[in-house]
């Protein structure tokens, strides 16, 4: 990755490359004047800065968006209209395609008339039900009144007349007997009267009439109570149980007649039934019309057209892609040896071939928890800011996991390290398919120190974090002390420096990013 100290360079790092290819790793001593003593060695010097130290992991992936859609048809038919084309914006709820519906709208209104009759003939089978129930209870209660009534006039057949009854009729033959002689005084009266002489023929008549009248009320009255003192017949009580026995059916088909009217409330059941089954069958044919209407669900650019006006859509056929740049997200892969060092948070570098020259800042927010089938990598969601659009998904990128920060440490160029005769010198980690590396240096090696009186100073130091163009020294070396950055090999101490660069202090040492395969 790139060095964030001002992106600077040690100066002579080329030359020291070349110094290090060049030279041994143990050089002799330059050899001696026969008369002027020992020479000066020619060499570049910098002084060691202070600055931050990041170790990386460096990863691969692809661009991708988190709000990318394809939107499909939901039904057959005839495209109608398309609303945007690749590259232009459409917003979330917009209409961008739209199908041929009138066949559908006229489903939905025949689905709407069929509901209206079905709940109009719910509505009379309710009125049915209601109107077969009152009067069924009605003729319920006049069948167990007449019941009543037949039964009431069969006991009074069965059992006769009463006492008091009897003494009635008793009281009336003897008034209509007193009546009657009456009558008979009052007739026998004017028979003398009429043979004299002294009345009229007609009130002999009335006299005789009214007699007449009074002796039929007297046998009549006789006759009442005769039948009185020896009771009804037993036609008469046989007559008034067969009446109790066609009440008491009257009664039991008034009854079953009201259960077969609540039976009628099945009709109201099925009645309720075809209103859902009608209603379910319009919001049918409104989700098929719906259909035909097609909004996008975010906002976003339009990506890929693939329909026409006048093009036939099925069902599940593509239509559109729609993706929301601002929803861009890097998703890189991590070997197993490494997913122990990455958690959410750590901060990515990102860059990509299509925008050289462009670094984007990242933060890792999401770990796949389980690793590639066959390939041991585990997949990381990278939050990466895109303020500008112009990062595009399906773009390779590269990046680099920052997993560890020393910050304000000595650092060196990592060209003014020596190898000792036990060690092998910087030795980086270094991944196969990348240009960048990091690793820690190993203990064996030291540094040149320009002494004050401009001698060579061998210095043991103890390194850590690291990368292709510097190092950060743990321990040996101060901030501020001057050092051999070309020409440092085959030195010894005590020998004489002459500084090409013709300063020992000032020059700075880029922050590098250090990384690891």
């Amino acid at each position: 990755m790139d060095n964030k100290l001002n992106n600077l360079r040690w100066p002579g790092m080329i030359v020291a490359g070349l110094t290090l290819a060049l030279a041994g790793c143990h050089g002799k001593p330059q050899e001696q004047k026969a008369d002027d003593g020992p020479s000066s060695t020619p060499v570049t010097v910098a002084a060691v800065q202070t600055g931050d130290m990041e170790q990386t992991i460096p990863v691969t992936g692809n661009l991708a968006a988190l709000q990318d859609v394809t939107l499909s048809a939901k039904t057959a038919g005839r495209v109608d209209m398309v609303a945007a084309r690749e590259g232009e914006p459409v917003r979330r709820g917009q209409l961008v395609v739209q199908q041929f519906n009138q066949d559908l709208q006229a489903n939905v209104q025949q689905a709407e008339a069929n509901l209206v009759s079905a709940q109009a003939k719910l509505r009379q089978a309710n009125v049915n039900y209601k109107i077969g129930i009152v009067s069924a209870d009605q003729a319920v209660l006049q069948a167990k009144a007449a019941v009543a009534e037949a039964q009431e006039n069969y006991l009074k057949t069965k059992r006769g007349s009463r006492p008091e009854e009897i003494l009635q009729a008793k009281g009336t033959v003897e008034s209509a007997e007193a009546t009657m002689k009456n009558a008979k005084t009052t007739l026998d009266r004017n028979q003398s009267l009429f043979s004299q002489g002294a009345i009229a023929k007609q009130d002999l008549d009335t006299a005789q009439t009214n007699y007449d009248v009074d002796v039929a009320q007297y046998n009549n009255a006789k006759q009442a109570l005769q039948l009185a003192q020896i009771g009804n017949r037993q036609e008469d009580i046989a007559s008034s149980a067969a009446q109790v026995r066609q009440q008491e059916t009257s009664l039991r088909n008034a009854v079953a007649n009201r259960e077969q009217v609540a039976l009628r409330k099945d009709d109201i059941i099925a009645a309720q039934a075809a209103v859902a089954q009608m209603s379910g069958a319009l919001t049918f044919a409104q989700k098929q019309a719906q259909y035909t209407a097609i909004t996008s669900p975010i906002d976003g650019i339009v990506a890929t057209r693939s329909t026409e006006p006048g093009q036939i859509a099925n069902t599940g056929s593509a239509l559109l892609r729609v993706v929301n740049l601002r929803s861009v997200y890097y998703q890189p892969t991590v070997s197993e040896t490494d997913i122990a060092n990455i958690h959410v948070g750590q901060t990515v570098g990102v860059k990509t071939d299509a925008l050289p020259g462009k670094e984007f800042q990242g933060r890792v927010t999401t770990i796949y928890p389980a690793a590639a089938t066959g390939e041991r990598t585990f997949s990381l969601r990278v939050t990466v800011d895109n303020p500008q659009g112009i990062l595009r998904p399906g773009m390779f990128a590269r990046g680099g996991i920052v997993t560890e920060v020393h910050r304000n440490v000595p650092i060196v160029p990592a060209s003014a390290l020596v190898a000792d005769a036990s060690g092998q010198g910087f030795k980086p980690n270094t991944s196969s398919d990348e240009d960048v590396s990091s690793g820690t240096l190993n203990q064996a090696q030291h540094v040149v120190v320009v002494g004050a009186d401009g001698k060579a100073i061998i210095r043991q130091v103890t390194t850590g974090i690291a990368n292709m163009d510097n190092v950060e020294i743990v321990s040996g070396l101060q901030s501020g002390e001057n050092i051999v950055t070309v020409g440092q090999n085959g030195l010894h101490d005590g020998d004489k420096l002459a500084v090409t660069n013709g300063k020992t202090k000032g020059d700075r040492v880029s922050q590098a990013h250090s990384s690891g395969a």
